[in-house]
């Protein structure tokens, strides 16, 4: 299976990649389906576990959210020690860590008490953000150095390898629950990411190149933490970088909100279980098959900057289906809810394809600092956004629910969609401004050339 894949890839598909660059772009995917497994594998059945050991939604529920508190906290860490590390030996501990923690997390099952539960539960979820933390910023690395023309493009496939398997997590940890109780899903997603882990471990310093993997630690380590330190200031202090960022951090609220909150939503339509799977998958999968081509079209057709502001578009579309918005005279109607979920997919998408590869291009024009080093830097930020807004979707949404109704609460995510809209605008006004300044410095440049030769 592998085989045929990797062959079919070969001749049709990227015909100008070498068979190196395509078995790792093979090998990353399959690396980041095993993660989306272990990540999403748990949410039918463990809210029912944590039920009979005596614990309440409110107390379980942090449980989903602390993963990404954890990647957060830990992304820019890995970005700024990862020149130092070495990207080799920090993907080990993330493919490794997170196999472990999920292997682990299915013994939860033999713990009688309620606090002994939730407290081991918080402690490995939040190791496995750990450890994620420097999985993604690793892969983001390598991405970077080894797809120098195509790094939207690949990221792209992966992030919709990741969101494939998001979407069959939960239905194959059902199935699996009912077949061997609690442990079973997580030791064979666990197994699962442990086995691809080991393989892409094996085959990584062959496909990225041996001195790319070491450590750059040298004989003079106070200027390599140094250097790192500069790349990791000048990236926070771009505006441009913080911009895209602050995109990232909303693209990811918008997933995290409707992922936690739509099945509450849903309950107003008279919804079975399986009625409401498709309803997500209603978002997630325009979103998996989005992902790939706003990439594709990010590294070969159009400007990021123009990407950005079309999926900010998309979104503030998609949350006047959604609901519909309070203060439209609509009442409620699964099929526009769908219709919206659909476009706030492919919205999403653009809007996260674009601030990864605005990030990563201003990694290019780094001056204090080489460009591999601010690549490392802005992967680890990048993580470090992303997770922030997964966390930040589902804790500040509860509020807003709450306190405004899921129709309120959308109504203050399209606005925030309108203000990424107006900075999009800014941004891309700026940067058609800068190209004609330098078009017609290049110009003078060139009349005062042809007069010195023609003197």
């Amino acid at each position: 299976w592998y085989c045929n894949i990797y062959g079919y890839l070969s001749i049709h598909i990227t015909m100008d990649l070498t068979r190196d660059q395509v078995e790792l772009i093979i090998l990353l995917c399959l690396v980041y389906i095993t993660w989306g497994l272990t990540d999403s594998i748990q949410a039918p059945f463990y809210p029912l576990e944590a039920e009979e050991k005596g614990a309440s939604s409110t107390e379980s529920g942090p449980v989903f959210g602390i993963i990404y508190l954890a990647m957060f906290l830990f992304g820019p860490v890995f970005g700024h020690y990862m020149p130092r590390l070495g990207v080799k030996y920090v993907f080990i501990f993330g493919v490794l860590g997170t196999a472990i923690c999920a292997c682990l997390f299915g013994f939860l099952g033999y713990f009688p008490t309620k606090w002994s539960f939730l407290g081991t539960s918080y402690g490995l979820r939040f190791l496995t953000g750990v450890a994620e933390a420097g999985a993604w910023s690793s892969i983001l690395t390598i991405i970077a150095a080894v797809f120098q023309d195509r790094v939207t493009f690949v990221y792209s496939l992966t992030q919709g390898a990741f969101g494939f398997a998001e979407i069959l997590g939960p239905s194959i940890g059902g199935i699996l629950f009912e077949v061997g109780d609690f442990i079973l899903p997580f030791e064979i997603s666990g197994g699962l990411c442990l086995v691809i882990g080991i393989i892409a471990i094996w085959r990584l310093p062959k496909l990225v190149g041996s001195s790319f993997c070491k450590s750059s630690i040298t004989s003079d380590s106070s200027s390599t933490s140094q250097s790192s330190l500069s790349s990791f200031k000048e990236m926070l202090s771009d505006s441009r970088v913080l911009l895209a960022l602050f995109g990232t951090v909303f693209g990811a609220v918008c997933q995290g909100f409707i992922e936690t909150y739509l099945e509450t939503y849903l309950d107003i339509f008279g919804l079975s279980v399986s009625q409401i799977g498709v309803s997500f998958l209603a978002m997630s999968v325009p979103y998996m098959l989005a992902t790939p081509l706003w990439g594709w079209l990010a590294d070969t057709k159009l400007l990021p900057e123009l990407i950005s502001p079309a999926g900010n578009i998309l979104i503030f579309c998609s949350f006047l289906l959604i609901g519909p918005a309070s203060y439209l005279p609509l009442e409620p109607n699964l099929f526009l809810t769908e219709i919206g979920l659909g476009v706030l997919g492919v919205g999403t998408a653009a809007t996260l394809t674009a601030t990864f590869a605005l990030a990563q291009k201003q990694a290019l024009h780094a001056v204090h600092c080489t460009s591999d080093e601010a690549q490392s830097v802005v992967s680890g930020l990048w993580t470090s956004a992303f997770s922030f807004g997964s966390f930040l979707g589902p804790t500040i949404g509860g509020s807003l629910v709450d306190w405004l109704g899921f129709t309120g609460a959308t109504a203050i995510l399209q606005g925030w969609s309108a203000v990424m809209l107006i900075i999009d605008v800014f941004v891309l006004c700026s940067k058609l401004g800068r190209q004609s300044g330098l078009e017609l410095k290049n110009k003078g440049n060139w009349e005062r050339d042809l007069y010195q030769r023609i003197e």
